[in-house]
């Protein structure tokens, strides 16, 4: 099991994006968990995380193809634009973007994106991305996919 938390403004978090989607593509025994961590100094990461966790829980596959477009839209969003950038993004991904944007403004998405935060925080988390292989922190850049790959398949012979 792989754990990562993230930051959908954080251009560290959109490099390593293609390498866990390829680890995760190669390797169909890996289950992978998406951990919403909005760092303070980013000025529109708490808002996408919580239009995340409204398309995760709407629909798994959206959630992934959210997250990489998100990513790929880094440049264009600001504080300013992002509601209708991240509303965008989500009805790109076949999630009614209205239903989502209302989901994000709800006090319980907030309290979920916040559990995450302290999740994160609970495990000594502060930086993105963070990943962790097994419960076990690694120290490595997530965009290391030799690396990762090697962390992933040693913790499958620890079990």
């Amino acid at each position: 099991m792989i754990v990562e938390f993230s930051d959908l403004q954080c251009p560290h978090c959109k490099e390593a994006n293609p390498t866990i989607e390829k680890l995760l593509a190669e390797n169909q025994n890996v289950r992978f968990v998406f951990q919403n961590f909005p760092l303070p100094s980013h000025n529109w990461a708490q808002k996408a995380a919580a239009y995340n966790d409204c398309v995760a829980r709407a629909s798994n596959d959206a959630a992934w193809k959210f997250i990489s477009s998100v990513y790929e839209a880094q440049a264009d969003i600001t504080p300013e634009n992002a509601d209708q950038k991240l509303t965008e993004l989500a009805d790109k991904t076949g999630v009614k973007g209205a239903e989502i944007a209302a989901c994000a403004e709800k006090p319980e998405t907030q309290t979920r994106v916040e559990a995450s935060i302290n999740l994160g925080k609970s495990l000594d988390v502060n930086s993105t991305p963070t990943l962790f292989v097994n419960g076990r922190p690694v120290g490595v850049s997530a965009n290391n996919y030799d690396v990762l790959k090697q962390l992933v398949d040693f913790s499958a012979k620890q079990k």
